[in-house]
Formats: C-alpha cells, structure tokens, sequence
C-alpha cells in the first residue's frame, strides 16, 4: 500500500495541476508555441535571489555607515539584476517550439520525443526538460534563425501507453541571474512496446498449415536465399549481412524462403509463461510476420484484431500490446 508521504505527494501533484490548468487558461495545450509576453515567465533564479540579498544588505550596510562607495556598489548590483531581467526576456522572445513526434520504444528502451527549435533572432543557452524531470532533458548552446531538431528522451522503460507531461522550455541566461520559462504541453500519447522474446515452440494456429516450427509456419522448400531487407530495430544482429555493409555502408538482412509463413493466428492463450512473457511472445511473432509481409490476427483475452498485414497493422498490434491491462498470470 502507498505510504502517507506518497500519498501527500500524489494530492499535491493533482492539486498543483489543477491550480496550474487553471492558471493559464490552457494556453499551453497545443502543439507548438511562440515565446511571447504572454507565454514568458520570469522570476530570479537560485543565483539570483542571492544576489539580491547581498545587494539589500549592501544597501543596508551603506545606510548605516554612510559609506557612499558601498551605496554604488549596492545601486549596480541592483542595476545588473534589472537588466538580466530584460537580456533574459529577450533572448527567449520569439523563440517557436513546435512538436513534431514520438517514437515508441520496445521495452526497456526509453521513447524518444522530437521537438522543432526556431528563432528568428539568437537565442542562448536552452533547456527544455520533460515534466521537471532532469535526467529526461536536453540543452542547446545557440539557436539561430535556422530550425533544428531537438531529441528528448522520456522516462517511461516499463510497458505501458503513457499520456504526455508537459515540457518546460526555459533559459538562465544571462549570467544564471534569471529564470525564463514556458511550458508546452501536447495532447498525444506515446507507446513502450513489450520487450522482445523469442518463440521457442509452437506459438500460434495457422489459418492454412499446422505444421508449424518457432511460431511461424513455413513454405515448403529449403533456405534459399530470396531478398534483402533493411535492417529494422527490432531485428536480430545475427542475420545482418556484413559483406554487404563493408561494401554499401548500409545495413541489410538476408532474407531466406524458409522464414516465410502462411496466414497466422497469435493467440495470446497459446503463450507460455506469465502475462508479461506472453505478450513478449506476441510482440516477437508480430514483429517477424511483418517483417516478412505475411497476413495474421491477433486474438487476446478480450480483444480480436482481424487478419491484416503492414506497418499500420504491425503498431496497432502493438499498441494492443502495450496497454494490455490483463491479470498477472
């Protein structure tokens, strides 16, 4: 059972979301977003109120001992704090984060969010972090007026369909003085799918032939070489053909009649091993019959996906997959 910190935690989160949507009226639920007045927050940083601090106690100081020398250095101090507040607003001005993708991950590989970064004058020194978390964030130097492609590692490694967070995009230029942050915050979603395991024994009922060997039902005939395949992902290293990397720099996947198949039927209740194996089982069977063009279903507990074949066909299975919400078997 969740402790009583997490749960004070969990209520504080919930409660700061609300107050946060509130807030800002959703003006930061979209799929891209232009740094403007009304999207640009600034406060002091860490730094920052430190740097007040000892410039009120400058102040102070010189007050009491009427030394003017410590009175200008105090009024300096003041003057840089108010100008870091203005470099820093415009150097974020104007700067257009725009959402382009995710790319869903096989467990336990992170998916990888893509962002387009543009400003039409230079903007120094940006950070954008996914939902405060600093280990999932990426820093950019300088972007100009020219679009680049800013890569985010989110932190989901467990199977599952996961909601996006928002991102904070923010910059503590000039001189660490400053905060200057907005957020954006998608509407999508994004997939881990089940880690890969190999189907050792028979793992499905073919629609055409019941001879069946790892899974997949093969055509008659031996391994005679037939195509070869760009290498995807998901594929194996062992079936990569090095002589013909060394020659074309390309990694491709030797292709042989024999792992071919006939329609097919993955049923989830042929698995062997817990749920979680199971659906590692499928995930390989769906995977190997795609990349082979061969047309199959996909029948879980609750759910049956008709017979198909293709990349479309391939993620909707895979998506099933992932948000497969079955009992721990």
């Amino acid at each position: 059972m969740p402790s009583k910190k997490s749960k004070r935690l969990s209520i504080f989160a919930s409660l700061k979301r609300s107050v946060f949507d509130k807030f800002l009226k959703h003006k930061h639920q979209k799929n891209s977003i232009t740094l403007e007045h009304n999207t640009i927050y600034v406060l002091p940083s860490s730094l920052g109120w430190y740097f007040i601090i000892v410039a009120i106690l400058n102040f102070v100081m010189g007050i009491n001992y009427q030394n003017n020398l410590i009175l200008i250095m105090s009024y300096l101090m003041f003057v840089v704090i108010v100008l870091a507040v203005f470099m820093g607003y415009s150097n974020a001005k104007g700067l257009t984060v725009t959402f382009d993708k995710v790319l869903p991950s096989f467990s336990p590989q992170q998916p990888i969010l893509k962002l387009n970064l543009h400003s039409n004058s230079i903007c120094q020194s940006l950070s954008i972090t996914y939902n405060n978390d600093l280990k999932a964030s990426t820093h950019h130097d300088e972007i100009s007026n020219k679009s680049i492609s800013s890569s985010l590692p989110l932190p989901y490694e467990t199977r599952g369909c996961y909601k996006l967070e928002r991102i904070k995009i923010a910059s503590n230029y000039p001189f660490g003085l400053v905060s200057v942050w907005s957020y954006l915050q998608v509407q999508t979603t994004t997939f881990v799918y089940p880690a890969h395991e190999y189907v050792l024994s028979d793992a499905h009922i073919s629609s055409q032939d019941e001879n069946t060997q790892n899974g997949m039902t093969k055509k008659s005939g031996t391994e005679e070489f037939d195509n070869l395949l760009i290498h995807q992902p998901e594929m194996g290293l062992s079936r990569i053909s090095w002589k013909h990397f060394a020659k074309t720099k390309q990694l491709l996947v030797k292709d042989f009649v024999d792992f071919k198949a006939t329609d097919a039927l993955f049923d989830f209740n042929l698995m062997s091993g817990a749920t979680e194996q199971r659906l590692s089982q499928l995930c390989y069977l769906v995977c190997e019959a795609t990349e082979h063009n061969t047309p199959f279903m996909l029948k879980l507990p609750s759910k049956l996906i008709s017979i198909n074949t293709g990349q479309a066909h391939k993620q909707h299975c895979l998506e099933c997959l992932s948000s497969f919400a079955g009992e721990k078997q």
